[in-house]
């Protein structure tokens, strides 16, 4: 399939840089660049187990938020405790 775009400038500026870096024509790289946009799942796609989770889990969003902060002092911890 082809298709014509239009870029702004700074976007066409980008492409025509990133093209340059991996010696390929502006073509391909926009090509491969839309097909990873259009084939990547989105943030909601990759979010929605994750979201489904805390939704059963019936976890109001006080305690979610408490949960997470002990989390990340048990990360941060163990980081001080390693030796350097």
């Amino acid at each position: 399939m082809t298709i014509s775009i239009s870029l702004t400038p700074e976007a066409e500026s980008k492409l025509r840089q990133r093209a340059a870096v991996l010696g390929q024509d502006l073509g391909t790289v926009a090509s491969d660049l839309l097909e990873q946009a259009i084939t990547r799942p989105s943030v909601d796609e990759l979010l929605a187990p994750a979201r489904k989770q805390v939704a059963e889990s019936g976890m109001s969003d006080e305690q979610l938020d408490g949960f997470f902060r002990g989390v990340l002092k048990e990360v941060r911890d163990e980081k001080k405790a390693q030796p350097r």
